[in-house]
């Protein structure tokens, strides 16, 4: 292990192979795309931004927030990362790693879901413990926690496609889980919006079939190409190596989906 010229020496260069993951990490889904993104650029530039570690004793630590730049350090072949080494116990290293990434933004709503449900399930915070604690107020927690209460299929839909938190707030109201898996697929497959899910939604539950209601089509280059790379996404998981790419020509731009044997 090295140490830089930080005058607080508070950045230290740890050896990977000294560093565990956590396994109450937040962050719980990691874009194969956005991953290979950030390992060619930590391949060229290195970590620019330390990880947060604690230590554990014995020489090994644990990680605390940046594993995406972890495992990007990983993948370029790099032998040890800047960290910031945090003094603290295991038992605030959860709260703490999700509040490092709250911070960042780099958490969806899905994932913040998680992890909400997860510190009252096995750490046994109240939703009021939990909102001293991480900001917000009790009831923003519960809002949150209910989300988990989707369809497993449902929640890799709206990741996929991207959805909305209001979306899928909306896809809530449907008890059933069959129905809102068909309804998922009718959203992403449709290009509905925030305000044509929710009336979707309504009138499905109202009258129990789907509704033929206005849809607002892709209306531009952005959610075409995320509607595409969502669907690619859904190829891999199921075990078909799958890849989406864009090239740009002076007539326009060009999507080229690629599915080999």
């Amino acid at each position: 292990m090295t140490e830089n010229n930080d005058p607080n020496n508070r950045i230290k260069y740890i050896a990977l192979k000294d560093i565990k993951p956590n396994h109450e990490q937040p962050r719980k889904y990691f874009d194969p795309d956005s991953m290979d993104e950030l390992t060619r650029s930590v391949e060229r530039y290195g970590v620019i931004s330390p990880i947060t570690v604690r230590s554990c004793g014995d020489g090994e630590y644990e990680l605390i927030s940046g594993e995406r730049r972890y495992r990007a350090a990983f993948g370029a072949g790099l032998s040890e990362i800047p960290c910031i080494v945090l003094d603290t116990d295991g038992s605030d290293c959860a709260i703490l790693s999700l509040l490092e990434n709250l911070q960042r933004e780099e958490l969806s709503f899905l994932e913040v879901a998680e992890s909400y449900k997860e510190l009252v399930k096995r750490r046994g915070y109240t939703r009021h413990e939990l909102s001293r604690k991480l900001g917000g107020k009790p009831y923003e927690i519960k809002e949150r926690i209910d989300l988990m209460n989707l369809d497993p299929l449902v929640r890799k839909y709206i990741r996929s496609f991207k959805l909305s938190e209001r979306q899928a707030r909306a896809l809530l109201k449907i008890r059933d889980s069959r129905q809102q898996v068909d309804a998922v697929r009718h959203i992403c497959e449709s290009g509905l919006n925030d305000s044509d899910t929710v009336s979707f939604i309504n009138e499905l539950i109202k009258t129990g079939h789907a509704p033929n209601v206005h849809i607002n089509r892709i209306k531009d280059i952005k959610l075409l190409r995320n509607t595409i790379s969502g669907a690619v996404s859904l190829i891999r998981q199921s075990g078909i190596d799958a890849e989406f790419n864009e090239n740009i020509h002076d007539w326009g731009e060009e999507f080229v989906i690629v599915i080999r044997n």
